[in-house]
């Protein structure tokens, strides 16, 4: 990479940077965070173009690359923040990110699983991936770089959140790799990795090279200078020299809950406390209990006072582990996320006092050394020391009586690490007992004055003084023979995902449950009416579910995009207008061939130009589909004024014809259905399509076209709708302009009924047709039992209401769920 140089808004994140990486080395890039490291990785990795530079890869000299690009040219990356897709399993997100030369060796869920045994990643390959732990995202991304078998291996930050037995594979496989020829970039804090496993080490200090050498040249200490630009004295800062008889200001006796049991901690004013142990064996569960985030039996005492969880959910601060995921609220400012657990604070007659809140938290953030453009700058914008420090100042605002910290120091770079065990240092002398869960034995040694170290959910050691070194706290952790226990009870059992777990956790539980629920009622409103499932009205239902259920699985791809489409109704009845004035009574067969043609065309030309909007002129989905929903209820206006041009009496009665009670055009509908999900569960249109709306950035990053995908979606959703549009013709029977638009909000409904995610990335077309169902279901009950037509919103609003509280309850136990993992 030569003279490399990016710029945000004028601003320099890299200047005049230039790497040679060279075959079959172990290339280490340190730097603080904010130094440039990652921008110049996405910047080798094709997801940033340089403002200037050039990259010479396999003797070709390029301007910039594209993710797709690099990855033909050998390129594989491990992101800091995994780029997985939550809203897909484990092997979805391998078959998104991979090229199909990958499993042309075997069957898929083969090789699949050899690629998650070959970093020790046990997870089921149906597991939906957020539900997976930080650990196992960062296990995920290893094995899809891997499994690429690259010339260039970049790996960022990959074993911040992995433990001692997953970071030895690690360094397995990279020597493998090395061995095989393969060049690795490794970026790191850590520098004890850097003397394991790197050959040389360059080092980026305010987006710039401040030095590169062979690592058996340099020493720790001067590399530190070149880091933080100047010479650290030390790293941690002293121990308590308080008194051994001062008084035990924090008290935990024989606490059990989730994932470990019978846990008893003493600790001292001054003294922070360590909790130790290979990673998943009961430190993070053990911390959110602490925090109030779980429940427990036993008494947690704080300065004489026991503690409830509940008490210790209001009074506790807790930093997570993923900052990103539980810490801040990234879409917020700096300001908002340092300020939001202490408002209270700076009320004034129940109103928050704007100048209070902005003289506290600007007091606090300097006193933290934030490094910020502005308080109202978003957190998102500032490096992962500053990230973790808005959170660290938080956690004091809110003046908690206890201050627990997973991972404190997780991505975080040496300068900022000194910050943090400072900052949590004063805390602790200050009075707060201060507990940190850390996989780095080597800090808690430093940090220290009291180590508990537990395995699969027992305390297995507690260590003080001289016997808190890195030797003995490894030891006592890999040498327990301790047995695991069940999440809750203490049971000597494993907890692993089963065949029904993850039915319910999957897309087609809602389709399952919809399915249930038109049984139901079916059944009770046969006994109110036997006529209830006669041929006439099995028909009416069917053939009225047909166009609404067409509609509804083309507004299901705009939501799996994370979109949503407003014009789908006028766009119905625009087409049918159309259709008006060339399938009618006497009409040629060219003619009305020419006229559906007219009706394909003007659907795609719909979809293209919302897909255009949205992704090149950077229209919202709502303000792009809303401009189009007034614009083609107007061209339908235009066409026609009033109703007019009956629809062809022959072309109705062909679409009706049955099979016994059964439409064919329903059967036909099915089948389409059928066949739509395959491509979206097995093919890459699918999986693409969905990993847009599960997470746009990380699609992005592993190859998929964003602006294709989107627009080539809306198309779709278009002629889904030109399907729609067929069906209603011969229910309308005429050219109505005023029929389509109502289709639009009952659309959605049936989508939401049928469990596709309004936030994008999951959802079934089985299910929205089988929603469209219920919905014409609910319409025909109320008038086969009698009711009046504000019935059938009562009931629509119910099946809404039901279906959101349902969905949401679900989906926020998997979630919590999740964490426990």
């Amino acid at each position: 990479m030569s003279h490399i140089s990016k710029f945000y808004a004028g601003v320099a994140a890299l200047t005049d940077v230039s790497v040679e990486i060279r075959p079959g080395e172990v290339h280490a890039i340190l730097g603080e965070n904010g130094a440039g490291k990652s921008t110049l990785m996405n910047i080798a990795s094709g997801s940033t173009p340089p403002s200037a530079g050039s990259i010479l890869m396999n003797g070709e000299s390029y301007d910039s690359l594209t993710p797709t690009l690099a990855g033909t040219l050998g390129v594989a990356i491990v992101h800091q923040h995994p780029a997985v897709l939550g809203d897909m399993t484990v092997e979805e997100n391998l078959r998104v990110a991979l090229p199909d030369s990958v499993f042309a060796d075997g069957s898929n869920d083969e090789v699949a699983r050899a690629l998650l045994n070959g970093v020790g990643l046990d997870a089921h390959l149906k597991d939906r991936v957020e539900t997976l732990t930080l650990a196992q995202k960062h296990l995920l991304e290893i094995a899809k770089a891997f499994a690429r078998h690259p010339r260039l291996l970049i790996l960022d930050e990959p074993t911040a959140p992995l433990g001692r037995e997953a970071v030895d594979l690690l360094f397995g496989r990279v020597r493998e790799a090395v061995a095989a020829g393969t060049s690795v970039v490794y970026i790191t804090h850590r520098l004890a990795e850097v003397r394991e496993l790197a050959d040389r080490v360059t080092v980026l200090r305010d987006g710039r090279v401040r030095g590169t050498a062979v690592v058996d040249e340099i020493t720790d200490d001067e590399l530190l200078a070149l880091i933080v630009g100047r010479k650290l004295e030390s790293t941690f800062p002293p121990k308590s020299l308080l008194p051994l008889d001062t008084e035990v200001n924090f008290d935990v006796a024989s606490i059990s809950g989730p994932g470990f049991v019978d846990v008893s901690i003493a600790g001292r004013r001054g003294e922070i406390i360590g909790v130790a142990g290979v990673v998943g064996n009961g430190q993070s569960e053990l911390l959110r209990a602490l925090a109030g985030l779980e429940n427990f039996e036993g008494e947690v005492s704080v300065g004489g006072t026991s503690y409830t969880p509940r008490d210790l959910l209001h009074r506790a601060a807790f930093m997570p582990a993923d900052r990103h995921r539980e810490g801040l609220m990234m879409s917020l400012s700096v300001r908002e996320n340092a300020a939001v657990s202490a408002l209270k604070k700076f009320t004034s007659t129940y109103l928050v006092s704007r100048s209070k809140e902005l003289d506290a938290v600007s007091t606090s953030l300097t006193e933290l050394s934030v490094k910020a453009p502005s308080l109202d700058a978003p957190v998102g914008a500032l490096s992962g020391g500053n990230q973790q420090k808005v959170v660290i100042s938080r956690a004091l605002l809110s003046e908690p009586v206890l201050l627990i910290a997973d991972e404190p120091t997780q991505g975080v770079d040496v300068g900022a690490r000194v910050e943090i065990y400072r900052i949590l240092r004063e805390a602790s002398e200050s009075g707060i007992p201060v507990i940190i869960a850390s996989s780095d034995a080597k800090e808690l040694e430093g940090l220290c004055d009291r180590v508990i170290v537990m395995s699969r959910g027992h305390v297995v050691a507690t260590l003080s003084g001289d016997q808190i070194t890195e030797e003995i706290i490894v030891s006592a952790a890999v040498s327990s023979t301790t047995q695991s226990i069940q999440v809750g009870t203490g049971k000597s059992t494993v907890k692993r995902s089963t065949g029904v777990r993850r039915f319910l956790q999957g897309d087609y539980a809602p389709s399952a449950l919809l399915v249930a629920v038109i049984i139901l009622l079916g059944a009770y409103v046969l006994t109110q009416n036997p006529q209830y499932l006669g041929s006439f009205n099995i028909f009416s239902m069917l053939m009225t579910a047909c166009g609404l259920g067409a509609i509804a699985m083309g507004q299901t791809i705009a939501l799996l995009l994370g979109g949503i489409d407003l014009s789908v109704g006028p766009l119905a009845g625009f087409l049918v207008v159309i259709a008006s004035y060339f399938i009618n009574d006497g009409a040629s067969t060219g003619t009305i061939v020419l006229g559906l043609a007219l009706m394909v065309v003007a659907a795609i030309v719909v979809g293209l130009v919302n897909g255009v909007l949205i992704r090149y002129l950077k229209f919202t989905p709502i303000a792009a589909t809303l401009t189009l929903y007034i614009a083609l209820g107007g061209f339908a206006f235009l066409l026609r004024d009033t109703q007019g041009g009956y629809i062809s009496t022959d072309f109705v009665t062909n679409l009706s014809s049955t099979v016994g009670p059964v439409p064919v055009a329903f059967i036909a509908l099915v089948v389409i259905a059928l066949v739509a999900e395959y491509f979206l569960r097995k093919r890459r249109w699918g999986w693409n399509l969905r990993a847009v709306g599960s997470n746009e950035e990380s699609a992005r990053s592993v190859g998929v076209s964003i602006n294709r995908t989107v627009i080539l979606g809306y198309i779709l959703v278009s002629l889904f709708v030109f399907l729609g549009a067929v069906i209603l013709m011969t229910q309308i029977g005429i050219g109505d302009p005023a029929a389509g638009p109502s289709y639009t909000l009952t659309s959605i409904t049936a989508v939401v009924l049928g469990g596709t995610s309004l936030l994008g990335g999951r959802g079934t077309f089985i299910g929205s047709l089988l929603g469209a169902v219920l919905l014409t279901q609910v319409l025909n009950a109320t008038t086969v039992l009698g009711l009046g037509s504000v019935f059938q919103y009562v009931f629509q609003g119910l099946l809404i209401l039901v279906a959101a509280i349902v969905y949401s309850v679900a989906r926020s136990r998997k979630r919590r769920a999740a964490e426990q993992l």
